[in-house]
C-alpha cells in the first residue's frame, strides 16, 4: 500500500457543526467494486473538479506551495484541517484512498470520523490569490470491504457560497475519490512525484473511473496500468493530453490481469493497445468515433498485447 504522509501540515482538530452544503445523494454507491463486464463508459475529462484549475486539482499536504505550469503565478497550498473534535494533530497522511488524521493523542481519525473536516487551501489562479475552502460531507467505501473510500465534498471560494466540488456528466454533484499524486490538465501526464501531493479525482472522469475498474494507482502493480487507462478513456492516442472521444461512448476494456475480461455480452474489435504514454499501437478504421487524423504516427495492432500495452480498448460491434 502507497502511503502519502501530510507530516508538518497545520492541522486543526475543533468541533463543527453541520450545515446545508449539497450531498452527492446519499453518499453511497451500490453494486460491485469492479464490474465484471468490460464493456464501459469512457470520457474526454481527466478530471472535473473546481479546486485548482491550474494543476488537475492537485495539492500538496505538507503545507508547501505547489506551483502550476505557469509557475507562481498558479500555485496551491493547504494552510490548515479542521476535523470535529479537539486538540491539535500530530499527523495527517493517505493510506491509499483514505485520508486519515491522527490527534495528539495518538487517536487515528478516518472514514466516517472525518464527516464535516473542512481542509483550508489559498489558490492563486493567473496571479489572483483565492480562498478556497473543502468540506468534507460525507466518506463511504465504493464496495463493502473495498479500499476505495469515496469523499462528498463541498467546495466554497471567498465569501461566496458553498457548491459541490465534483459534477458527473449529467451535471449532479458526485463524490470523489482522493490519489497521492497530481496530474497536468495540458498533457495528462503525472507530474513527477513530491511529498504529500493529492488530488480529488471526479468520478465520472478519467482518473476516478480507472480506479472504479480496479486499476488503483496505490499499488505499486498498477500504478502504470492507472496511468495507461486515463489514456485509454479519454482516447488521448498520442500521449499530449488531447482527447479523440465523447462522454458517454461505450467501449470494450481488456487487461491480461483478470481485472477486466473478455465481455460476453458484445462484439467488439480491437481499436489500439496502451501504455503510460498514449497508445503504442492502433487499428485506425476501429477508432471509437471512426478514422481521426492525428498528430502522431502509430504502428497497427497485431497479436493481442504483441505490442508491450498493458491494455486493450475494442470498439463495439455489436451484441453476442
Amino acid at each position: 500500500m502507497r502511503i502519502t504522509s501530510m507530516f508538518g501540515a497545520v492541522v486543526v482538530m475543533t468541533a463543527i457543526a453541520g450545515c446545508d452544503e449539497p450531498r452527492a445523494g446519499d453518499g453511497a454507491c451500490g453494486g460491485d467494486e469492479v464490474e465484471a463486464r468490460s464493456a464501459q463508459v469512457n470520457g474526454a475529462l481527466l478530471n472535473g473538479a473546481l479546486l485548482n484549475g491550474a494543476l488537475l486539482n492537485g495539492a500538496l499536504l505538507n503545507g508547501a506551495l505547489l506551483n502550476g505550469p505557469n509557475g507562481p503565478a498558479d500555485q496551491i497550498q493547504l494552510k490548515k484541517v479542521n476535523v470535529k473534535g479537539e486538540g491539535a494533530a500530530d499527523d495527517a497522511r493517505l493510506e491509499g484512498s483514505m485520508l486519515v488524521v491522527t490527534s495528539n493523542q495518538g487517536e487515528e481519525l478516518s472514514g466516517v470520523d472525518l464527516d464535516d473536516a473542512k481542509l483550508h487551501f489559498e489558490v492563486k489562479e493567473g496571479g489572483t490569490t483565492h480562498q478556497k475552502l473543502l468540506k468534507i460531507l460525507d466518506v463511504a467505501q465504493l464496495a463493502p470491504g473495498s479500499d476505495v473510500w469515496l469523499f462528498d465534498v463541498s467546495l466554497k471560494v471567498d465569501s461566496g457560497g458553498w457548491g459541490p466540488l465534483c459534477l458527473d456528466g449529467a451535471g449532479e454533484p458526485t463524490q470523489a475519490i482522493l490519489l497521492g499524486d497530481v496530474w497536468n490538465p495540458g498533457t495528462g501526464g503525472r507530474i513527477p512525484p513530491a511529498v504529500s501531493s493529492v488530488t480529488f479525482a471526479c468520478r465520472d472522469t478519467a482518473l476516478a473511473k480507472c480506479v472504479e475498474w480496479g486499476y488503483k494507482p496505490w499499488l505499486a502493480d498498477l500504478r502504470e496500468v492507472h496511468q495507461a487507462c486515463t489514456r485509454l478513456v479519454r482516447a488521448d492516442y498520442c500521449g499530449d493530453g488531447v482527447s479523440h472521444t465523447e462522454q458517454g461512448t461505450v467501449i470494450h476494456v481488456l487487461d491480461q490481469l483478470g481485472i477486466q475480461n473478455v465481455d460476453p455480452d458484445h462484439q467488439f474489435v480491437v481499436e489500439a493497445e496502451w501504455g503510460p504514454n498514449g497508445a503504442v499501437c492502433l487499428n485506425a478504421n476501429n477508432m471509437r468515433l471512426g478514422p481521426q487524423p492525428l498528430s502522431c504516427q502509430l504502428p497497427a495492432c497485431g497479436t493481442p498485447f504483441a505490442s508491450g500495452g498493458l491494455l486493450q480498448s475494442g470498439k463495439i460491434v455489436g451484441a453476442l
